[in-house]
Formats: structure tokens, sequence, C-alpha cells
């Protein structure tokens, strides 16, 4: 066969260079058609993941957020205490509320006006005023959860703890977080008459539609002194009671409200304007939020009153409820009702309980309740969590006429557990545990082990029938021997 021609040669080559520009072009078109395609499906991804987001804001303002600020459960959403709290004006700490652990099952977010405590599978949350002892407790229809060592509430939960408003739009997955002071603010410049009641508490009402307003009226110039009035509004501008009463404190487990009359006398009146308790008292205060029970005050008498004003524990007392400041425990959650039923009364030097029913339970002969040590390495101590134990004091005079203070413990119920004979009662914390102890003719025991030895009554009076005739302590201590 003869040699190609270099026509025939040229013409090879250049077939040869069109079908591999046919395949490069072939391919690189191929390329370009999956980069499309994976962009386009990179766009939708993305596109369907932003949707699936939620859009975060808090008073109007779009924020940006940690990825796990939100935990998703169906269509329930849970969000991080931790990582909200700077976003809505709190400090969140892990642990029980002064008990200066670092245990991640409980924390506390503490804000300018309220201190609010969790804990991991509870579905009660704590909220006090700062720099008081009072607490009131809320219940929430979801527990808080810990996950990845962080609690988590449902936003449901978080505006109730935190006095936030809330509201979730599904089809925008947008949720947005109105705090209280941005709330008093907007109302106050969109209400025409009168302004928003300055006070924290009173603001607490917007949260439920309802507005505490204040109005300056008769303003004296020549003393510059002010006559401040209160009234309440449902949000909407429709007028419930005019602005007639001095002072008007909002009540939020019940939504009602305490109001002051010119004549300076207080009751309770509803948030449809219906008076509940007639003004007849110089002040009015609620002490437990479930049983609507009010501490009543006239003519510095104190008393209980129920909520519909009939008299639980008369007028008659010096005192009602324990200043808790002085002790440490953790778990006193209302001081005036330890164990949610003993009521402590003080008159005239002496202390004694009521029931929650209002029946007298422990007689009023004691001297104190509670004790107080001033020892650095124990705490003082007014109640025994674990065994529901109250701790109580008298004043005996020795035979040479010296005055020694002894304590006892009684329970909730206003039982003796341990018989007034001790010289103290404290708690110590012992590998992360409150222990408590207590000492007798300079022995420490156990507490809890010993009420839980002698928990029947006629034993433990028979103990202390022994103790008597043993004579270890003057017979009016009614000591016990061990």
């Amino acid at each position: 066969m003869g040699e190609k021609t270099s026509m025939e040669i040229i013409g090879t080559n250049q077939e040869e260079k069109d079908r591999k520009t046919k395949k490069t072009m072939k391919l690189i078109t191929i390329i370009i058609v999956m980069l499309l395609v994976i962009s386009i499906i990179l766009f939708v991804t993305i596109y369907y993941l932003e949707g699936q987001l939620f859009k975060f804001y808090i008073d109007d303002k779009k924020v940006s957020s940690k990825s796990d600020l939100f935990v998703y459960d169906g269509d329930t959403v849970y969000v991080s205490l931790e990582d909200i709290a700077p976003m809505i004006g709190y400090k969140y700490y892990n642990s029980g509320y002064k008990q200066y652990t670092e245990d991640t099952s409980k924390g506390y977010l503490e804000g300018e006006n309220e201190i609010c405590t969790f804990e991991k599978d509870s579905n009660v949350i704590y909220k006090t005023p700062v720099n008081q002892v009072d607490y009131e407790y809320f219940t929430i229809e979801t527990p808080v959860k810990r996950i990845n060592q962080k609690l988590y509430i449902t936003s449901e939960g978080l505006d109730l703890a935190c006095n936030l408003q809330i509201t979730r739009n599904k089809e925008q997955n947008k949720i947005t977080i109105y705090t209280l002071p941005y709330l008093a603010s907007y109302y106050t410049q969109n209400y025409n008459m009168s302004a928003v009641s300055t006070d924290f508490k009173n603001q607490k009402a917007l949260l439920y539609g309802l507005m505490i307003i204040q109005n300056v009226e008769n303003t004296d110039k020549s003393s510059n002194s002010k006559d401040v009035r209160y009234g309440i509004y449902k949000l909407g501008d429709k007028e419930i009671v005019g602005t007639k009463y001095t002072d008007i404190e909002f009540i939020e487990s019940t939504q009602e409200f305490i109001v002051k009359t010119p004549e300076n006398k207080v009751g309770i009146i509803t948030a449809d304007g219906e008076t509940k308790v007639s003004p007849q008292y110089d002040s009015l205060k609620q002490i437990d939020k479930n049983l609507n029970l009010y501490l009543a005050t006239n003519n510095n008498k104190k008393g209980v009153i129920e909520k519909n004003g009939k008299i639980l524990i008369y007028l008659e007392y010096d005192e009602i409820g324990i200043d808790t400041t002085k002790f440490q425990n953790s778990d006193i959650k209302n001081p005036y009702l330890l164990f949610n039923n003993a009521i402590p009364v003080k008159q005239n030097g002496k202390w004694g309980m009521y029931d929650k029913k209002g029946n007298l339970i422990l007689p009023i002969e004691y001297d104190g309740i509670g004790c107080v040590t001033n020892n650095n390495t124990s705490n003082s101590t007014l109640i025994i969590p674990d065994i529901k134990g109250i701790v109580v004091s008298k004043i005996y005079e020795t035979e040479n006429k010296k005055k020694t203070t002894l304590y006892g413990i009684v329970n909730y119920l206003g039982k003796d557990l341990v018989p007034t004979a001790l010289e103290t009662v404290y708690y110590v914390i012992n590998n992360g545990r409150e222990e408590y102890i207590m000492t007798f003719n300079g022995t420490t025991y156990n507490v809890v082990e010993y009420a839980q030895k002698y928990n029947d009554l006629e034993e433990l009076n028979d103990e202390t029938k022994a103790s008597n005739n043993n004579n270890q302590v003057n017979t009016q201590t009614n000591a016990i021997n061990w």
C-alpha cells in the first residue's frame, strides 16, 4: 500500500483535532451542566434550611444566635437558659440559688429585679424579688430538660419565668421576644391619656393583657407635691377602673389587684373591677399563691385572710412568718408557710404555729424558731428538709439563775421529733450534701438518723421520760437520753 500524501495526513490530523475538540466541548458542557445542577441543589438546600431555621428577633430587632440556642422536639421549641440569658438582660448560674455549687441539674437566672430558679425534670419554677426572701412558685406545662449539660425550657415556660412576651409565627418560622421594659415603653408612647406604671411588679400586668396606668393630678406648685392616682385598663383602651386609687399592686398569680383608697385602706379587686375584699385593712400581702392567702394588718396587728376575705387567723399577732435572712437553708421557699403547712406566729414575745386551715398546731410558748449560730464551720438552721423538721427554742433558767437557750425539733404538723433539750442545731456540707447536726451534752448526733430511729411518737416520749429520770439536764428541759 502506497504512502499517504501530505494532504491526506493533514486531513487526518484535522479530523482527529475536531474529534478531540468535540469531546472536550462535550465534557465542558457536562461539567457546566453538573455545576449548574449542583448550584441549584445547593441553593434549594440552603433556601430550605433557612426556611427550617427560626428567624430570631428581640424587641423587633433581628439577632444572630448560636446553633444550639434552640432545640426542637416535634412542634415544641426549647431554649437554652444559659445562652438566652444575656440576650434578655439576665445572668445565668449553675446550681440552686445560694447553694454555690456547679450542679448542672439546677440553675437560676438573676435579673435586675427578680431571680428565677430551675431544676432538671421539674415543671415548677420559683421567682423571688432581688434582695428579698419571698418566693412565688409557678407550674409550667412542660418540665425543664437537660441537654448536653445545659438546661432547656420551652418558649412558653421562658415567657413566664423571665416576664417576656414570646410570639411564634410557624409559617414564617419566626420567633419574637418582647422584654418587659420594651412593652412598658411601647404602651406608654402609644397611650394618650397616662403613662404605664413604672413599678416592675405592676408592669407584669402587660403580659396578661392588663395595664396599670398612673395619672398625675392636682399638682401643688407651691409645695411641688404631686397627687398620683392609679387605674386599670385592658389593652385596647377599655377602662376597668379609672384613676382613683392612691396605689395599686398587681398580683401575678391571680391577675388581681391590691388597691389603696385615699383613706389609706386596702382591699382586693378582680381583673373585671369587682370588689373581692373591701378596703378595710392597713396593708395586704399575698403569702401563698395556691391557697390564695393574704397577710393582713390593722393597727400593727397581723393575721391571715382567705381569698374571699374570710379570716383564717385573727389579727392579733405581732409577727407572722419568719425572717429567713438569718438562715442559710436553701430549701426555704415560703417563710410564711413552712413546708406548705406551718404558719409561724408571734405574740407577746412567744412563738407558735398554725396550719393552713387555721388550726393552732404548736402552742404559743416558744422563745424562738430556728437556731442561729456564730460558728464559722456551721450554718444557722431553720428547717431540716429530709424529715420536714422545724427548729424551735425555749429559754430556761438554770439552778444558778442563769438563762440558757435549748433547742428542739418539731415537724410541719407541730408534732415533736426531738425534745427541746439540744445545745445547738446546725448543718455542714459533707461530700457536697447538707448534713444536719445536733449537740446534746457536748456530743454531736445526726438529726435525720435520730429522727428516723425515733419516728414513733410514743417511743420518742418514752426516751424523753427516761432522760428526765436520769437527770442529765435540768428536768425543765425535757431532755432525752442518748
